[in-house]
């Protein structure tokens, strides 16, 4: 049952299998095979078992916050795709359409859809599922079941999570931003050297047209930094349990 409770709670948190569209049986079921491989290689030999519903509780409570943590850190950097894309939306003039996010619930941008499509992809593609595994069997050594706690090193890691969140969205979004930045400015010049013009009609689909330019030339870029952000996740959730 502790296996199952961590087990569970980081498959609800987890990109992909945490989505909304994937039905509650089939998380159970996942969450179920993997809690049932691990119970032959876990040792939970210093466990003291409580013998009551109230201190049964604080375990749960702590196990399905160690599951929950580590899928969070992976959420934190496909949303730095989001709110790039959200960015680059808008200054493009997406933001009057937006659409329901799958994962979240959310609404986003339609750029913002796409390149959190795009991450998910490079997320699979590059085994972050698998990493995720094996976090899950490393924790169990790192932290053993009823021994998690809230630690200052816990806490300034998961701020530098969410720093490098809008880091990665300025990193990854900056070449896009910027030409469109640059298209306003142009159009600005002209709206007062050639009043004649109507910018507002020349310039929605002149910014979409330069944006979506970027964004095909960007994505040769894009795809190889989420990559190695990726790659990185594995020593992420080790350095997370650690700090437990």
């Amino acid at each position: 049952m502790v296996i199952l409770v961590r087990t569970s709670a980081l498959v609800a948190a987890m990109p992909v299998l945490g989505s909304p569209n994937l039905p509650a049986v089939v998380k159970a079921a996942i969450a179920l095979i993997l809690a049932l491989v691990l119970w032959p290689v876990v040792d939970l030999g210093g466990l003291q078992a409580p013998t009551t519903l109230m201190g049964f509780l604080p375990l749960v409570v702590g196990e399905t916050l160690i599951g929950v943590i580590l899928g969070l850190s992976a959420r934190l950097l496909l949303t730095s795709l989001q709110i790039m894309g959200q960015m680059a939306g808008f200054q493009m003039g997406f933001a009057v359409a937006n659409v329901i996010d799958p994962m979240s619930g959310m609404q986003i941008s339609v750029l913002g859809q796409f390149v959190y499509l795009v991450g998910i992809l490079v997320f699979l593609a590059v085994g972050g599922h698998h990493m995720f595994i094996r976090a899950l069997a490393d924790s169990f050594t790192l932290v053993p079941p009823g021994s998690f706690g809230l630690s200052q090193g816990l806490f300034q890691q998961m701020m530098g999570l969410a720093a490098n969140m809008f880091y990665l969205a300025v990193r990854i979004g900056a070449p896009i931003i910027g030409a469109l930045l640059f298209t306003s400015v142009i159009m600005g010049i002209l709206a007062k050297t050639v009043p004649q013009m109507n910018i507002l009609i020349v310039g929605f689909p002149l910014k979409i047209t330069v944006g979506l330019v970027m964004l095909a030339a960007t994505i040769t870029v894009l795809v190889p930094v989420m990559a190695k952000v990726f790659k990185n996740l594995g020593a992420v959730l080790t350095g997370l349990l650690k700090a437990m």
